[in-house]
């Protein structure tokens, strides 16, 4: 009865198994394919989650797409099955934690390992969305680059792509090189209106405004910001408050630039307006900003109460949002009236706040730049180990193949020579049999550098994560108190933290530190650290905080440096540290 009994469970499972096979079939031919179409073919996927956005559907073909993956084990669908469990992570709202990071990082991995730039350049593209600040612009960059070396055709969304290269270097205070791909991204023609938000469009106008207020260019910014009123109630039909308030952030903008020239009658009425759409939307941040932008009227103006009222909802408005930056505008115009005041005491008060929040904005963005150089050297260092690793296995099996062939050929003459050449034969396979033995033991050579090299990354990570450890434990040890003081303290190259940044500036730039040895005799260790802080674009601010010196001391020593290197006018000494390998290449 028992056998019996089996077949009969086997014949009723039978159906279902064939119904979940067809299901996951589609999903696996997709992924399957290897030419410019698979971008397409995998996007039909993604889209028909986001419409139907069916969770019970999602958790069941995940399962099934994993089981089968586990059975027939594949790098090309394991890549693609963990980009869309991923995608669908974010559609449905999952928190995307260090699991999630982990598989995208081996997603990154398989497509380096399969040598699939379009499939890479698919995966940098969510990861640059998820996995942090640091990460952000470089992985954004790299698949862009990608894209554009394979055609933006054969991309969704590309537009967002370069949005967020634009966003991320004006968040970078690089407001050139974000004007850059802001205007490429105006360039780009949608024809996929399928895949396309018009608000990215209002937001990139947004960015290049203000990338030109910064650069204090006020008519290219005035034209950005007319612009995006012209765009927005067309980008932003059926909801009027939000239209409203991207025309306030318009308008409150070109009043900011009227304030810039000093034109404050001109410029009330429409911060005003900014105001009440802000206010109307609930938007602290936008709020915070135009009680900023009143209060630097208002105190023009000499109606000293008026700003000081502005600028205290302001500072109250900037912690609510999170911003630094307009809390160090709002401090410094409440500092200022209560100086006026002659309330001394209020004034310090808020002078203090000021200068904590300015330090504590300056000490992030060089964490950032830190951050990013950190990310840039790992990412360097993951594309030069599979580069090592993929030569060393072509060289193992160019070997291997060269074995049989010759062993191939030689057991051919040994037939035909057999009678007559029996001696022969036996050197013959002597010398074969040895070039066997050395040949694997080079194989097993070849695997151990594989193994080594794959050590010294674990190594170098864990250095790097040592590193990290230490600013964040320094960091949580500052009294609030005291920021400015422990920020002149704050010492990045110590002479033990020099020489493991030398050992891995060495690994990233091996040919730097030789070339400006030679161009300057008996180069003191000071200047070597000036000299690799330079050329890896810190600027004085940041130097001087790595260094534990004074601005005033960074550019003494600069000026020190460009008389060892004997640079003349108008060469600076960053351009010639800049540009010192290419010109040596």
């Amino acid at each position: 009865m028992k056998p019996n009994f089996i077949l009969i469970l086997l014949l009723a499972a039978s159906p279902l198994l064939k119904a979940q096979s067809e299901m996951i079939q589609p999903f696996i031919s997709a992924w399957e394919v290897t030419d410019t179409s698979q971008s397409r073919l995998a996007q039909g996927f993604y889209d028909i989650q986001h419409r139907k956005k069916d969770t019970a559907f999602y958790l069941g073909i995940t399962r099934q797409l994993q089981q089968y993956i586990r059975d027939n084990p594949s790098k090309r669908l394991e890549a693609r099955f963990i980009l869309y469990q991923t995608l669908g992570a974010l559609e449905f709202g999952y928190p995307i934690d260090q699991v999630y990071l982990n598989r995208m990082q081996k997603a990154i991995r398989l497509a380096l390992d399969l040598g699939d730039d379009q499939l890479s350049a698919e995966i940098y593209s969510v990861y640059a969305g998820i996995s942090g600040p640091e990460n952000y612009l470089l992985y954004n960059l790299k698949a862009y680059e990608l894209q554009k070396k394979i055609g933006l055709q054969r991309f969704y969304f590309v537009y967002t792509r370069v949005f967020d290269l634009s966003r991320a270097l004006y968040l970078n205070q690089d407001y050139r090189q974000s004007i850059r791909y802001g205007l490429e991204f105006l360039q780009i023609k949608i024809t996929d209106f399928d895949h396309y938000d018009p608000l990215v469009y209002v937001f990139q106008l947004d960015i290049l405004g203000a990338c030109y207020k910064k650069l204090g260019q006020y008519d290219s910014a005035t034209y950005y910001y007319k612009k995006m009123l012209d765009y927005v109630p067309g980008a932003i039909p059926d909801n009027p408050v939000k239209q409203a308030l991207w025309l306030g952030i318009g308008e409150g903008n070109l009043g900011h630039i009227l304030i810039l020239k000093g034109r404050y009658d001109e410029a009330r009425p429409l911060i005003e307006s900014y105001l009440a759409s802000s206010i109307a939307s609930g938007d602290a941040l936008n709020i915070s900003m135009a009680h900023n932008f009143l209060g630097n009227i208002e105190h023009h103006c000499n109606q000293h109460d008026a700003a000081l009222n502005h600028w205290r909802k302001a500072y109250f408005y900037s912690r609510e949002a999170g911003s630094a930056d307009y809390a160090i505008q709002a401090s410094e115009g409440i500092a200022g009236i209560f100086r006026l005041k002659g309330l001394t005491d209020s004034a310090w008060h808020y002078y203090d706040l000021y200068h904590q929040y300015k330090d504590s904005l300056a000490v992030s963005m060089s964490q950032q730049h830190l951050s990013n150089l950190k990310a840039r050297i790992s990412f360097d260092e993951l594309e030069s180990s599979f580069n090592r690793a993929q030569a060393a296995l072509q060289k193992e099996k160019t070997t291997r193949n060269g074995i049989m062939v010759g062993i191939a050929c030689l057991a051919l003459i040994v037939i035909l020579l057999y009678n007559r050449r029996r001696l022969k034969q036996k050197l013959v396979w002597q010398a074969a049999t040895q070039k066997q033995k050395e040949a694997e033991l080079e194989i097993r050579n070849a695997r151990e550098q594989i193994r080594d090299f794959k050590h010294h990354i674990v190594e170098k990570n864990n250095l790097i994560a040592s590193l990290e450890a230490q600013i964040n434990e320094q960091d949580q040890q500052q009294h609030q108190q005291a920021v400015a003081l422990n920020l002149q303290q704050y010492t990045l190259l110590t002479d033990t933290e020099w020489e493991k940044f030398k050992l891995e500036f060495a690994k990233a730039y091996p040919d730097f530190l030789n070339i400006i040895r030679q161009k300057i005799t008996q180069i003191t260790p000071a200047e070597e650290r000036l000299a690799t802080l330079i050329f890896l674009q810190l600027n004085t601010y940041e130097i001087a905080s790595s260094l534990g010196i004074s601005k005033d001391s960074v550019l003494r020593s600069k000026r020190r440096l460009k008389q060892r290197l004997q640079l003349e006018d108008p060469v600076t000494v960053e351009e010639y540290l800049y540009n010192l390998l290419s010109s040596n290449n």
